[in-house]
């Protein structure tokens, strides 16, 4: 399991994060973020509020990548699985999330933390940090 650090916990739950993901024809597509939560030392969720690519990309290919826009701040990409939902624990927890924004969401995508990578440059640019075992 992937322990985030409580500095990586701060800057996910703060920041507009980027969402990266990819078809199953491998066509990349990257999305801002706002509407997320990190919920344990994991996972994050993030609201589905107008998701088209992201989400149909979700659905073909779970493999997920986030990067926050203050990189030179909190300098981490973290790589993951996610999944979708639009009933039980995991949406009601993103309506709590959105309620903050007066919106209701689609649906939920919950992303476990599999890996995370530096981005800060340097010599250690690219390195991993942590990795599920």
């Amino acid at each position: 399991m992937v322990k985030l650090t409580e500095e990586m916990k701060k800057s996910l739950n703060e920041a507009i994060v980027f969402l990266g993901t990819a078809s199953k024809d491998r066509i990349p597509n990257i999305a801002p973020m706002k509407a997320l939560k990190v919920i344990d030392d994991e996972t994050v969720v993030i609201c589905d509020n107008f998701m088209l690519k992201t989400l149909k990309n979700i659905k073909e290919n779970p493999n997920v990548s986030i990067a926050t826009a203050d990189c030179r701040e909190n300098p981490f990409q973290y790589k993951g699985v996610a999944e979708y939902h639009t009933e039980g624990e995991w949406f009601e927890i993103a309506k709590e999330i959105d309620a903050q924004f007066n919106k209701i969401p689609k649906g939920a995508i919950v992303i476990k933390i599999k890996e995370v990578y530096n981005l800060k440059s340097g010599e250690d640019a690219g390195k991993l940090l942590l990795k599920d075992e």
